[in-house]
């Protein structure tokens, strides 16, 4: 994966390590029946997540972090922190993605002692509540409370997430613009635009991440909500006082326009931006970083550019 900027290609032919896993990932999904029942997806979800961690190199079990399992505002989290202890008084918040319908802080337990190691802030992996058992606003609800009580206690915080997680985190940071103690965001091809109407998303219809599937997952994390709601579509107006953002885009991904214009709008705002953009990667390669040297790569990049934009405040 290059790091490169907006403007530059938007898409390449996959990475050698990223297109085997995708044909890896494609041939176990066709192997199982197919089924459109959330609760069924679920369950086969928590079992690849058991997989790929074991997969995961290095193991993460050795990155040196400690992890407690903890609840912030009755929501239940992870809380990592350097081995090593440190001073920070930098919290990062993590929002998994997962299409607002999977995912748990067991599966993003590497991506966040990942985050841990290479920041040296404490982690706090939000193990917010899923639809379609629980649908909007109840995700993004457990995001901000989380964030606000972790803001009363005067620590200052850098919201993050991965695809839905950083549609949330987007929202968090929305919601507490002008705060002084939200410092960053990191966004990680975000979801922004529910509309799905992009380039980016007309083309990607077949494969891992699909505009269907992503229609599916909108449509049971609303539940019948307005798509339209400030904290779902992220495509109004840049709210004054937004924090400094890193956003990460992939070239094969439906979200890869809608990602790209976030950021341009940002940076046209006046909001502090750093865009890396991977065109030979996947929507999903971040969370897959222990299994894709490639994905690793952008991994660094991305915690690196959040801890610039940081030392810049």
């Amino acid at each position: 994966m290059e790091h490169q900027r907006v403007g530059t290609d938007l898409c390449a032919p996959l990475a050698p390590d990223c297109a085997s896993l995708m044909t890896a990932l494609l041939a176990a999904q066709a192997s199982v029946p197919a089924s459109s029942d959330p609760l069924v997806i679920q369950e086969r979800h928590l079992a690849d997540a058991s997989l790929i961690r074991a997969g995961w190199s290095p193991d993460p079990a050795s990155i040196p972090v400690t992890a407690l399992d903890d609840a912030i505002a009755g929501v239940p989290v992870r809380r990592y922190r350097p081995l090593s202890g440190g001073s920070s008084d930098l919290t990062l918040i993590w929002l998994h993605g997962g299409g607002w319908i999977f995912g748990d802080i067991d599966a993003a337990d590497p991506v966040a002692r990942t985050a841990c190691d290479l920041t040296g802030w404490e982690v706090v992996s939000v193990d917010y509540r899923l639809a379609p058992q629980h649908p909007f606003p109840a995700g993004v609800d457990d995001a901000i409370a989380v964030t606000s009580e972790i803001l009363d206690l005067g620590r200052r915080v850098v919201v993050g997430g991965d695809s839905a997680g950083g549609n949330l985190a987007a929202a968090v940071a929305r919601h507490f613009a002008g705060r002084p103690g939200l410092v960053g965001q990191v966004l990680v091809y975000p979801c922004i635009d529910p509309r799905l109407s992009t380039p980016s998303a007309l083309e990607f219809i077949e494969g891992l991440t699909t505009r269907p599937g992503l229609v599916w997952c909108y449509e049971h994390y609303l539940a019948g909500a307005s798509p339209h709601d400030p904290l779902v579509d992220l495509t109004g107006p840049v709210p004054q006082g937004l924090a400094p953002a890193v956003v990460l885009t992939v070239g094969h991904d439906p979200v890869r326009d809608e990602g790209i214009a976030y950021a341009r709008g940002l940076a046209s705002a006046g909001v502090n931006v750093r865009h890396v953009h991977a065109p030979d990667s996947f929507h999903g390669s971040f969370g897959l970083s222990g299994l894709l040297p490639s994905a690793a790569v952008e991994v660094v990049r991305v915690w690196t550019s959040a801890l610039e934009i940081i030392a810049e405040r």
